[in-house]
């Protein structure tokens, strides 16, 4: 077996790691405070798209946050970890494209929450691009595919924030697989 890759630098990952829970801080805000408790996009029909692009994205985060903050992959491992991302990239273009309709009846986004989209998608990126490019070449070979230990602070890290990470999308899956509520004189899907 091939010796294992030597991990990104500590500065990388320091620096990494403050972006992963400036964007955790921010996606809560967002994501729990103003989509499902303020605006409850979960319930409005108008919305439910972009319910289930939100839950995709909170079912696809913590795998990711485990394949780069509480192991250091290489080889399959590293190439799916990319994959999550791409993914999530692909989802979240096509929540920008729903929102438009989603949110209509509702005057649309407000600046804030464009803002604090603006504010994930950077921070995002800045958390996962730096670890995916500063693996080395050796790494991507799938002859290499096995999860090393990282070091044990940014392990924590990734657990502090993977962790409840896995209950935001349980919250996520569990509210979108619920029924759409009957609009008022429409009987209930339940009513027999």
């Amino acid at each position: 077996m091939d010796p294992v890759p030597d991990p990104p630098t500590t500065p990388l990952l320091a620096t990494s790691a403050v972006l992963l829970v400036l964007f955790t801080a921010i996606a809560s805000l967002d994501g729990l405070y103003l989509h499902l408790y303020r605006y409850r996009l979960y319930r409005r029909p108008a919305s439910r798209r972009e319910h289930w692009l939100h839950t995709a994205n909170a079912l696809l985060f913590p795998p990711l946050c485990y394949l780069l903050y509480c192991a250091q992959p290489s080889g399959a491992y590293l190439w799916l970890a990319t994959s999550l991302a791409v993914a999530t990239l692909a989802i979240e273009i096509a929540d920008v494209r729903c929102e438009h309709a989603s949110r209509a009846d509702l005057g649309g986004l407000g600046r804030n929450e464009y803002l604090l989209h603006f504010l994930m998608s950077g921070l995002r990126a800045g958390a996962i691009v730096p670890l995916l490019a500063g693996a080395p070449a050796e790494a991507w070979a799938l002859e290499q595919t096995r999860l090393q230990p990282q070091p044990v602070w940014l392990a924590l890290v990734g657990w502090c924030v993977g962790l409840p990470a896995v209950g935001t999308a349980v919250l996520h899956l569990v509210l979108a697989l619920r029924p759409l509520p009957s609009a008022p004189g429409q009987p209930s899907p339940t009513a027999s």
